[in-house]
């Protein structure tokens, strides 16, 4: 597939998010700062991206035992939100993408924080799910 079919169907790119640094709030440390979803397409013939961002909703915060996991909201808008677990003992991340009140993928990675939002952030964007447009060419 060339550049310009893969455009025409869509492009996923998976992106490693920054980790909240909080001394503060040390328990806050295992999620990131803000996580974000992108892909590349053709919108009116133009070469588009579109990208959502997703912050901590830190009010949700929940540990029980040793898993810990958190919400996080589209700055957007929209119904769509990501569900972020870490479990201290396995150190397993787990990461799931809500839109619309339905699931629409996750991902699962052991130790290894790169590997896991690589793998959760190339679900890329979901239809209904409110982003921001910008032309590429």
């Amino acid at each position: 597939m060339d550049f310009k079919q893969s455009l025409e169907r869509g492009v996923f790119f998976g992106f490693v998010p920054h980790r909240l640094e909080m001394k503060e709030f040390p328990e806050f440390n295992h999620f990131p700062f803000n996580v974000l979803f992108m892909r590349y397409g053709i919108r009116d013939g133009k070469r588009v991206s579109g990208s959502a961002t997703y912050e901590p909703d830190f009010w949700t915060y929940r540990k029980k035992d040793n898993l810990c996991s958190m919400y996080y909201h589209n700055i957007y808008g929209g119904d769509a939100y990501l569900k972020i677990s870490y479990d201290e003992k396995d150190e397993r991340y787990t990461g799931e993408k809500f839109v619309n009140g339905k699931s629409v993928g996750s991902a699962h990675c052991v130790k290894d924080w790169n590997m896991f939002f690589a793998h959760f952030t190339a679900l890329g964007l979901f239809q209904g799910e409110q982003c921001e447009f910008k032309d590429t060419a």
